[in-house]
């Protein structure tokens, strides 16, 4: 893993240009800023990256709060679930009294309290939520269909891929967290083509060792993480695996 920073000076050092202090330091070291996000972008599109997978801690209070915000999660997150049934990693982990929760339907959870007759009732240990849409559209939260009338400790396992990479200066020093090669070798060949030399054998050579890259990246992840066989893969995940065959 490297740097915003690191990579953009690694992809100027190949285009014989001089390495910068910040990526506002040129509009070109911007421009290459904008090939690194764009590589990023690109791997996070192809594999379900191991890196990625992030466990998230909820306290559900004993008050009957029902709505709880997922302020980790962005517009690409989703909550990974097991492949040979609908349940999803998540878990009420309260000391002793430890259990696997249900998600539902946010529609259905609405048209069940909407037509209930009176107030729901609060639950001691409440196991069914929804998951919403945060009101700015980029994250989650976690709805309850009960409140609860103690304090729980839940815990749910998310997909989160990392928000693309500010080019103000203020990200130069961001370690991107996806694998180092393939993100450089696709920004290079991006900024060689822009630069009009991706005609010919230099070009083919840039997209051959991108792509090999990206391959190479991902048989990695899959083999050190056993994500072949593993039993918390989601049915997306195996789904955008045979989507991509031809290109592994």
């Amino acid at each position: 893993m490297a740097t915003l920073l690191q990579i953009v000076n690694k992809v100027l050092v190949r285009l014989r240009e001089d390495e910068v202090s910040s990526v506002t330091s040129s509009a070109y070291a911007k421009l290459i800023g904008t090939f690194v996000n764009d590589a990023k972008a690109d791997l996070d599109d192809m594999w379900f990256w191991t890196v990625y997978e992030e466990e998230i801690n909820t306290t559900i209070l004993s008050d009957g709060t029902r709505s709880y915000d997922l302020s980790t999660t962005g517009d690409r997150s989703w909550m990974i679930r097991y492949t040979d049934d609908t349940r999803p990693l998540a878990y009420d982990v309260t000391a002793g009294e430890e259990t696997q929760l249900q998600d539902i339907p946010y529609k259905h959870l609405r048209h069940w309290r909407n037509s209930f007759k009176g107030t729901p009732d609060n639950l001691g240990q409440p196991r069914e939520f929804s998951i919403y849409p945060a009101s700015d559209g980029r994250g989650y939260g976690l709805e309850l269909k009960q409140g609860s009338t103690t304090t729980r400790s839940w815990r749910s396992y998310w997909y989160n891929p990392q928000d693309d990479l500010a080019l103000d200066g203020n990200d130069d020093s961001t370690v991107i967290l996806l694998p180092e090669r393939p993100i450089y070798l696709r920004a290079l060949f991006y900024a060689a083509n822009e630069r009009g030399e991706e005609m010919g054998e230099p070009g083919s050579i840039l997209s051959t060792l991108s792509r090999d890259s990206v391959a190479a990246a991902m048989e990695i992840d899959m083999q050190v993480h056993k994500k072949s066989d593993e039993k918390d893969m989601t049915n997306i995940e195996t789904l955008r695996n045979q989507m991509i065959s031809e290109y592994i």
